[in-house]
């Protein structure tokens, strides 16, 4: 397996991992993510497995935590929100597929892609995310990482019963981040797992 930038190429496989890891009510579009890796590629990684596309993150850089809730909506504009000198890492999504969970890959899948980001740019301050307030292992993965939440929106997440769930904004300063996060590189070789670095 393979940590690696994601290319235009990876859409499909991106797409299937959408599908599998979202209701279709906040699957993303194919256009959206196109717009992402169009707008900030240095932050869309992929891990690949045997040339499938086993999970992904995205992520944009904003100027400032925003205050109104339109900015974390599903389907947003990544090109008008995104700036190449932002202070603020918005992890705007990650996912992967089904029969890689409950194997320790959901948390590295989070945590290289922000520890390498951080890595190449210097003038990133924060990060912030958002998650449904039901996805509990998401939200321990975050925990762990340093977050910590600081706002609640209320009944964002539609569901598959025709009722809302919460989403719970998160936030971490960078060097809180890097205190928190302790990749475990041994895991890397038992499981021959890579990371391509093309700085």
């Amino acid at each position: 397996m393979i940590f690696r930038k994601a290319t235009l190429s990876d859409l499909n496989g991106i797409l299937l991992v959408e599908k599998q890891a979202f209701i279709p009510q906040i699957q993303e579009r194919r256009t959206v993510f196109a717009q992402r890796l169009s707008a900030y590629p240095a932050g869309f990684f992929v891990l690949e497995d045997n040339a499938m596309i086993a999970g992904y993150f995205s992520s944009e850089l904003w100027n400032s935590v925003p205050s109104n809730k339109d900015s974390f909506c599903l389907g947003h504009s990544a090109e008008k929100s995104h700036s190449a000198t932002g202070t603020v890492l918005y992890v705007s999504s990650v996912a992967l597929r089904n029969e890689y969970k409950n194997k320790g890959l959901g948390t590295l899948l989070f945590q290289i892609p922000l520890i390498q980001i951080c890595t190449h740019n210097s003038a990133i301050k924060q990060s912030v995310l958002l998650v449904n307030d039901s996805w509990k292992g998401a939200y321990h993965i975050y925990k762990k990482s340093g977050f910590s939440e600081y706002a609640k929106l209320k009944d964002f997440f539609p569901t598959q019963e025709n009722s809302f769930t919460d989403g719970i904004l998160m936030s971490a300063e960078r060097a809180v981040i890097n205190s928190a996060i302790k990749i475990d590189y041994t895991f890397f070789a038992k499981q021959k797992i890579h990371i391509e670095d093309d700085d």
